[in-house]
């Protein structure tokens, strides 16, 4: 496994366990984040990614499990994704397969490119 994949496994971990420190420690300062929640402005640094994440864990419950993995360039993966979302009462309110890229500075996740599912 890539250094890169590490650090991606461990962000969906965190995610999936609503670990706000954990989603801070893979974090770069600079991120650059796309309003998955209300299709706004993306979220640019460290802390307003994290503001996005703790509201998204208020009003949903998201669960996302890794399909594939694949090295895009040397500092990007495209992965494919299951996202379960839930109402906070268990309502599931999709259940669907997503294509995204993730990049990567310094070791940290820098950003996401949606390109297709969500």
């Amino acid at each position: 496994m890539s250094a890169l994949q590490a650090v991606l496994e461990e962000a969906y971990r965190a995610f999936n366990a609503r670990d706000l420190a954990g989603i801070r420690a893979i974090l770069h300062p600079d991120v650059v984040w796309p309003d998955t929640l209300e299709g706004g402005a993306p979220f640019i640094g460290r802390e307003a990614a994290l503001g996005q994440f703790a509201r998204i864990f208020a009003t949903i419950v998201p669960n996302i499990a890794l399909i594939r993995v694949l090295e895009e360039t040397v500092d990007a993966l495209r992965v494919e994704s299951q996202y379960s979302v839930e109402s906070p009462d268990g309502h599931v309110w999709t259940d669907n397969r997503a294509t995204l890229t993730y990049h990567f500075r310094d070791g940290l996740l820098s950003g996401l490119t949606i390109v297709g599912g969500l």
